[in-house]
């Protein structure tokens, strides 16, 4: 009889024994099946999560480093400006899919009301005016449109040509234009007014101001802020958001430039103190730009980064919109690492438990192996025999525990899950300026415990491979026989 049919044989004939090896491969099996599936499940959830934030990225004072300085030593820092020529440079880097620059500024209007939404009946205005943000851009197609945080329906995006002479054009939100029955082609004026402010009545009054006339030449709609919110969430927040995103007008920067240059100057007439403070100073410069690079994909920002810093002023730092994952998913993070440790935990487990089940039933079989040897077999064949067994029975208890253990993961992470978000207050919303707003209930809808292709290859992977280390060490039990002393 052959070693082969020896081995089946052996299952059939010891159905005890085999029962219990299959229940002991079960449960541990199932520990690693649950931690496989929860590992799978947090690692989908922060690709998802990053893919969704987008690959954004921008150069930034790090206020906390220089908080850490004492007040003499920040007397003696000057902190620079992050100028345009480090800008292009990092823009060139072959990290980098495309870029903007923008500087932007507040203004108002008498001949267009803002776009309030929902809150119109709510809202109270406080002090000047200055509902619009005439946000200034040198990427002539939209980067906010690239990426997906607005959408042009109607009209056209800038010439390249439009933005390099300041063209007095503009793209407004849909919602603005139709609150103002505005369309494209028409024009509409903003008023750029300094004010004064008055200490004996503590009133603000305009002291001078000029019109600035833009025509329309695109619309756009909000692709990121969400309308329907449940009714347990706090809306608040995103009404505000999409109250300012609808009430921003995108023209070239050198309009927003042109217009900040008119307040510092007009503002220097109106205020004598302050003029002869600045008096003898260099002059003043309005070309303060926030730079947004879009990488080629979420992974690179790392390397990005490392590229990047030593070419940086000092405390200046880079901000990825992937950062905001390590904020957004730290019940991701607690759930990830459990599961690791349980994983590690679980697979020494089989190995120790699964390797002494089988050694005591080994030398519980001692002569019959002893008679295999003593009659010419191959100690080799008796392995083979004895692994045949062995990985025939967790081969079944292996795929019994594939959906145990799906089971029991889904379960356990849906309690924690429930649980953690049950012990926050309120609904937290976290704002990535380029792509999208995600609440913690987004965070939550993204994960789930599935079976797919990739968890049932490598619990597979992971499981027969555990079981074999755990049946080759007692199976040296094996080689080490004298079959003259077990028939003696």
């Amino acid at each position: 009889m052959n070693f082969i049919k020896r081995g089946f044989l052996g299952i059939t004939r010891k159905k005890g024994k085999s029962l219990i090896l299959l229940a002991v491969i079960f449960i541990l099996g199932s520990l690693i099946s649950g931690a496989i599936s929860i590992q799978q499940a947090t690692s989908n959830v922060e690709k998802s999560v990053k893919e969704r934030l987008g690959a954004a990225a921008t150069l930034e004072l790090d206020w906390e480093e220089y908080d850490k300085l004492s007040e003499e030593e920040m007397m003696n820092v000057e902190l620079e400006n992050i100028g345009l020529d480090l800008i292009k440079q990092v823009g060139e880097l072959s990290y980098v899919k495309y870029y903007d620059y923008s500087v932007s500024t507040w203004l108002g209007s008498e001949s267009i009301e803002a776009y309030r939404g929902d809150m119109e009946e709510d809202f109270v205005h406080h002090g000047p005016s200055m509902d619009f943000m005439i946000k200034g851009i040198n990427y002539a197609p939209v980067l906010d449109f690239e990426e997906q945080k607005g959408k042009l329906v109607d009209g056209r995006v800038f010439t390249q040509e439009e933005v390099d002479s300041g063209t007095s054009v503009a793209i407004i939100s849909k919602k603005l234009a139709e609150k103002n029955n505005l369309q494209v082609g028409d024009t509409f004026t903003l008023a750029n007014a300094v004010y004064t402010y008055d200490e004996e009545t503590g009133e603000e009054e305009i002291a001078t101001s000029r019109d600035l006339v833009l025509e329309v030449i695109g619309l756009f709609e909000s692709q990121t802020i969400k309308e329907d919110v449940g009714a347990d969430s706090d809306s608040g927040m995103i009404d505000w958001m999409d109250m300012d995103y609808q009430n921003t007008v995108y023209v070239p920067n050198e309009i927003v430039i042109s217009e900040n240059k008119f307040q510092y100057e007009e503002y220097l007439k109106t205020d004598e103190e302050y003029a002869e403070a600045m008096e003898g100073e260099e002059e003043a410069s309005f070309e303060y730009y926030t730079p947004m690079f879009v990488l080629n994909s979420p992974e690179d920002s790392e390397a990005f980064e490392e590229e990047v810093l030593p070419l940086l002023p000092e405390f200046y730092k880079v901000v990825s919109a992937t950062d905001q994952y390590d904020s957004i998913a730290g019940p991701m993070e607690s759930m990830s690492k459990l599961s690791k440790y349980v994983l590690i935990a679980a697979v020494i487990a089989t190995v120790l438990i699964t390797g002494l089940v089988v050694l005591l039933f080994l030398r519980d079989r001692k002569r019959e192996l002893g008679i295999y040897l003593s009659l010419g077999e191959s100690r080799g064949r008796v392995v083979g025999q004895i692994l045949i067994e062995v990985m025939v029975v967790a081969l079944i208890g292996i795929t019994l525990s594939l959906f145990s253990g799906n089971f029991i993961a889904s379960q356990v992470s849906d309690t924690l899950m429930k649980a953690d978000n049950n012990n926050s207050n309120e609904d937290v919303i976290y704002y990535s300026e380029l792509q999208i707003d995600l609440t913690t209930e987004d965070v939550m809808d993204t994960y789930e415990v599935s079976l797919n292709s990739n968890y049932i290859l490598v619990f597979y992977g992971i499981g027969l491979l555990t079981i074999l280390i755990s049946t080759v060490i007692p199976l040296v039990y094996i080689v080490r026989l004298n079959p003259k002393k077990i028939l003696m």
